[in-house]
């Protein structure tokens, strides 16, 4: 019997090695490195130095840095927002039962399945000054509105939000889908017996048994906001004068001046920011599914 155990806990050695190596070893190196000025332009043997938390006082004491993790936390937190209650209102939608539901749904996730790149390139071109947006604009007399919406800093990040709302709502719709065909039918027919209304059955059946797909999808839409990066870099690169600069956009930067040490700061920042977030939510769902 005993054999067998190790027989069987043996087959999860390769993979509790990838994960060590790909996984918890970086994630230990990028804390250590948060620590240090490693700086990839200094000479031989002065690359990188011990430093405490200075690169973290830096971040929280300098305004500029500071704000971009309050835009980061900002973004994350409006564009998870809108994202789960479109998704969630297309998914009642798609559920009706309607002949054209199998195109509806199609239509409705097909952006999630586009490259970043690629949405970039169209919406910069429908929000150019130019562009279709700002002609449709014109035509419908509202001149005095139509502006350079990506290079304007009253815009720009509205308009970014906007862009990735639209491009990840879909995704969050078939999640929505799957938990709305796993409720039993039988719960709505007793509840229309005993003259419940559509909205005390979405509010006392439906959402408490959604529940978990709903910690699915605030899970993944606070890493995917927190995280963003190739919409922003596309679309705007973090401007027009950083209006739009995310912690991803300003690590990619710092990376790119060869400032290792502050960068890797900033992604531990993003890390706990994204674990707490996490945790808040997992908290929140599981309280209400527990109820």
């Amino acid at each position: 019997m005993a054999t067998k155990k190790i027989y069987r806990q043996g087959f999860t050695i390769p993979a509790l090695a990838f994960y060590t190596i790909l996984f918890i070893i970086p994630v230990i190196l990028g804390f250590y490195y948060s620590l240090t000025n490693w700086n990839a332009i200094k000479l031989s043997g002065e690359v990188s130095k011990f430093i405490g938390f200075s690169n973290f006082k830096k971040i929280f004491t300098t305004p500029e840095l500071s704000g971009i993790i309050l835009r980061t936390i900002y973004f994350g937190l409006i564009t998870t927002v809108f994202k789960n209650i479109i998704g969630f209102a297309l998914a009642l939608l798609v559920n009706k039962g309607l002949k054209t539901r199998h195109v509806l749904r199609s239509i409705y996730f097909l952006p999630s399945m586009l490259s970043p790149l690629i949405i970039g390139l169209i919406f910069g071109s429908l929000f150019m000054t130019n562009g279709f947006v700002n002609q449709l604009l014109i035509s419908l007399g509202l001149d005095n509105i139509a502006v350079p919406w990506l290079t304007t800093k009253s815009t720009a990040l509205g308009t970014t939000m906007f862009v990735e709302i639209w491009r990840q709502t879909g995704f969050n719709m078939v999640i929505y889908l799957a938990g709305l065909q796993l409720i039993d039918a039988v719960y709505y027919e007793a509840a229309s017996i005993d003259g419940a209304t559509a909205w005390q059955q979405l509010i006392y059946i439906t959402l408490p048994r959604m529940m978990p797909s709903f910690a699915i999808n605030l899970l993944l839409n606070l890493s995917q906001g927190l995280k963003a990066f190739d919409i922003i870099f596309v679309l705007t690169g973090g401007g027009p004068a950083g209006s739009t600069e995310l912690i991803n956009t300003i690590v990619y930067k710092e990376f790119g001046k060869k400032l290792y040490g502050m960068s890797t700061a900033y992604g531990v920042i993003v890390f706990f920011i994204t674990a707490i977030f996490g945790l808040i939510t997992l908290k929140l769902t599981n309280k209400d599914n527990d109820a």
